[in-house]
């Protein structure tokens, strides 16, 4: 009996499993360089983020430090005509329902010759009003309004701010078939300076 061995053929075999192996290790060892690369390029970007946010949010605590100084500074900086105008805002003070409320109640309202308040205004020491009445048969207009000034000054709810109440002027406006007149007063506060 013949045996016949072959070692060229187990060489070749042996070199062939070896080139295979040699060429996973070749590609693991490309695909892991790979991956280091990309996990190198990921943290470094996540680095650098995170570097602009800290920059950013270090510019904007910078910025509101800054202003929080400032609004120190301001705020310790207290001026005696702020002082003063704090305190005639204080005392100097109207509380303006009641007197509206006042002005309404007294105001002549019957029919069919009513009066309205058309307008009013308030500069500080002297309240302006302005309004109309219908005109009645017996022509008593100059009388009514001088009832109601009257009135006026005695309501304490009025009368406790503003110390006088003067007549301005009235006048005949018709307006059409309407006839009306206008009138207008005006009342100081108590310790106004007279102009």
């Amino acid at each position: 009996m013949k045996y016949r061995i072959n070692l060229v053929e187990q060489i070749r075999q042996r070199e062939k499993r070896e080139q295979v192996q040699k060429s996973s290790v070749t590609v693991i060892t490309v695909l892991s360089f790979v991956l280091l690369f990309l996990a190198g390029t990921y943290a470094a970007s996540n680095i650098l983020k995170m570097r602009m946010a800290l920059e950013a949010e270090r510019r904007k605590l910078d910025r509101i430090e800054a202003e929080y100084r400032k609004y120190k500074e301001t705020r310790m900086i207290v001026d005696k005509a702020d002082i003063e105008l704090l305190d005639q805002l204080q005392t100097g003070r109207i509380f303006w329902t009641k007197k509206l409320a006042a002005m309404a109640f007294h105001l002549p309202n019957r029919p069919p010759n009513p009066y309205w308040i058309t307008r009013f205004s308030y500069d500080k020491e002297v309240l302006n009003v302005k309004g109309y009445g219908l005109i009645s048969p017996m022509q008593e207009q100059l009388i009514t309004i001088d009832d109601y000034l009257n009135n006026l000054r005695a309501d304490t709810t009025f009368s406790g701010v503003f110390g006088s109440c003067r007549f301005n002027s009235t006048t005949r406006d018709d307006e059409g078939y309407r006839e009306r007149v206008t009138f207008d007063y005006s009342a100081e506060k108590k310790g106004a300076k007279r102009r």
